[in-house]
């Protein structure tokens, strides 16, 4: 399922004086609209394996050209959290596998996030 929305990491949580923990309004606005868009995805029963593919805006100095990797900011583990936060499971814990990659847009392509979630595969020892 290609997700058209620009990838967002997952923010550090904000703590008040009173010591109210919370995160950003920008972040949680963010969650809201990807859990809208996942809430018809097919989420199957144990544990689970999740594939991700982040498309990250290309920036004018790249010119034109095809994917290529991304290797600044925003790091990877946070962009995988904050899809994690919003996928429409109960517990996180469910997943037991996480594929992930992220890349710079081709010319041609805005940014998305690519999932696939399925059952993880059986391993068994000898």
């Amino acid at each position: 399922m290609i997700i058209e929305i620009a990838p967002t990491a997952c923010p550090r949580p904000r703590v008040t004086r009173s010591g109210r923990v919370y995160y950003p309004v920008k972040y949680r606005e963010w969650v809201k609209e990807m859990k809208e868009r996942l809430s018809d995805v097919y989420i199957p029963d144990g544990p689970i394996m999740v594939e991700l593919t982040f498309v990250i805006h290309r920036p004018k100095r790249l010119g034109a050209g095809q994917r290529e990797y991304h290797d600044k900011r925003p790091d990877l583990d946070n962009l995988v959290k904050s899809v994690l936060d919003a996928l429409p499971i109960d517990d996180d814990a469910r997943v037991v596998k996480i594929v992930a990659d992220k890349f710079y847009a081709s010319s041609d392509e805005g940014p998305s996030i690519e999932l696939m979630i399925q059952n993880a595969p059986i391993y068994t020892t000898i």
